[in-house]
């Protein structure tokens, strides 16, 4: 890992990144970002400052790949007018699309898939050098970084992602993970544990453990999964305060890891879950290989077994042959298990999944109004959670900072994701501090400052 350089004199070109999606490919793009600069490249805050831009990609679901579509055209523009020397596309979408991509974008200079970011910088400079609609994607292939890659954190540097495993061997109906990142590949544990300590040497606090399928740990490596040992051994690294757990698989929750979840002094009791559904039919068809009865289970287990834990979920809504009746034993699901936070999301074709060929479609308007229907029940449930907290003293993280104000996250917020506190006192970006929740403001917390540690 390495610290981000300054505009230096004599590079080749300063180049401006802007990574959409998950806080998967934020970590591809901070790799990059790290490759490049070592590669002699100058990195700009803002595009007017850009001789370069690069865009890492998702394509997930069709919204994500409209809005990548979306920002390949609008700098497509600054590199017709001649405003850029080069515009690169990486990461999901030339992986899925990289030949389609590149006859009907000639405007972009190079399109890079995600088998191939460790040659972005080589690639940049064939493409300054005149190489233009260069595709560089090796079919059912994701590179795996490790702790000796060069990596410059985006954005405040007291919290990060670790990601921990590319890929998944999965067979989840509506997902095309698979087809774009490949075989599920795990990183080796010493290479994790020397990244977390790299990072916390270099400030970071709080530890944020991403993969595709993280629940699938160490299944190459051990024979079977072993994600419990990653926490286990992470746990004792010096200098980290919170690490969180992000993207299990509801089958694959162990006894072990629900014991390390418990009794870590610095693993959160916070899971993220995505369950996706709670019709039995539409479980079924989904190819989740689980129940309602069983989600209930594990959910009735999680909390029993780990105390203060935050639960967070994602469910989609408008699944091919997705009935009324089993939208309301969804919601049903909801009412009753009364999750800590919730996403929703509606269904879309994509290509390569089996879900593309089930009859029963849901027309985008019924999906449409059942995702509003969902999110409606979730804000009225979420709010009384949330009120349920006035009064209490909890410990924060401090994401910014200020004079008298401070935005802040509990251990039960992840970032960006689950709201954050609006802390009224003097706080610097990355403290940890007490404070005292006042009030609810939407899906944000009001709290006082009652003292702190740094």
């Amino acid at each position: 890992m390495t610290a981000p350089p300054q505009q230096l004199a004599g590079a080749k070109a300063s180049v401006y990144f802007r990574s959409l999606g998950c806080p998967k490919n934020q970590v591809d793009s901070e790799v990059m970002l790290g490759t490049l600069a070592l590669g002699g490249y100058a990195l700009a805050e803002r595009i007017d400052d850009a001789d370069v831009v690069v865009i890492n990609t998702c394509s997930f679901i069709e919204s994500a790949r409209q809005e990548s579509i979306d920002a390949i055209l609008a700098v497509a523009e600054l590199r017709e007018t001649g405003r850029l020397r080069a515009l690169v596309v990486a990461g999901c979408l030339p992986q899925r699309y990289g030949g389609e991509l590149s006859r009907e974008l000639p405007e972009v200079d190079a399109f890079v898939g995600t088998g191939e970011f460790p040659r972005i910088a080589e690639i940049l400079d064939g493409a300054l050098a005149g190489r233009k609609g260069g595709v560089y994607v090796e079919s059912g292939r994701t590179y795996l970084y490790e702790a000796r890659d060069p990596r410059i954190l985006v954005g405040p540097t007291h919290s990060a992602y670790l990601k921990i495993a590319e890929g998944c061997d999965r067979i989840c109906a509506f997902c095309a993970i698979p087809a774009i990142r490949g075989r599920f590949q795990s990183r080796s544990l010493e290479s994790l544990e020397a990244e977390a300590r790299q990072l916390a040497a270099a400030g970071v606090r709080e530890l944020n453990l991403v993969a595709q399928d993280s629940t699938s740990w160490g299944k190459d490596l051990a024979g079977r999964p072993r994600l419990d040992a990653v926490l286990r051994r992470l746990d004792d690294v010096e200098g980290l305060d919170w690490i969180r757990l992000l993207y299990l698989y509801p089958s694959a929750v162990t006894d072990e890891l629900i014991e390390v979840l418990a009794s870590g002094r610095r693993v959160l009791p916070y899971v993220d879950v995505p369950l996706q559904h709670a019709s039995d039919a539409m479980l079924r068809a989904m190819k989740r290989g689980t129940t309602a009865d069983r989600q209930r289970r594990l959910v009735e287990r999680l909390r029993a077994g780990i105390p203060e834990l935050a639960i967070r979920t994602t469910f989609i809504v408008g699944f091919p042959g997705e009935t009324d009746a089993d939208f309301e034993s969804l919601c049903e699901f909801v009412r009753e298990t009364r999750f800590d936070r919730v996403g929703v999301f509606r269904y879309s074709d994509e290509e390569g999944t089996a879900a593309r060929d089930l009859p029963g479609k849901v027309s985008k308007r019924a999906a449409r109004e059942r995702q509003r229907a969902l999110l409606d029940l979730l804000r009225e449930l979420q709010a009384e959670k949330l009120a349920e907290l006035i009064g209490r003293e909890v410990e924060v993280l401090v994401d910014a900072g200020g004079r008298d104000r401070a935005v802040a996250r509990m251990r039960s917020q992840a970032p960006e994701i689950d709201g954050n506190v609006l802390l009224r006192g003097a706080a610097k970006t990355g403290d940890l501090l007490r404070a005292r929740i006042t009030g609810v403001h939407g899906p944000d917390l009001t709290a006082e400052l009652l003292w702190g540690r740094s």
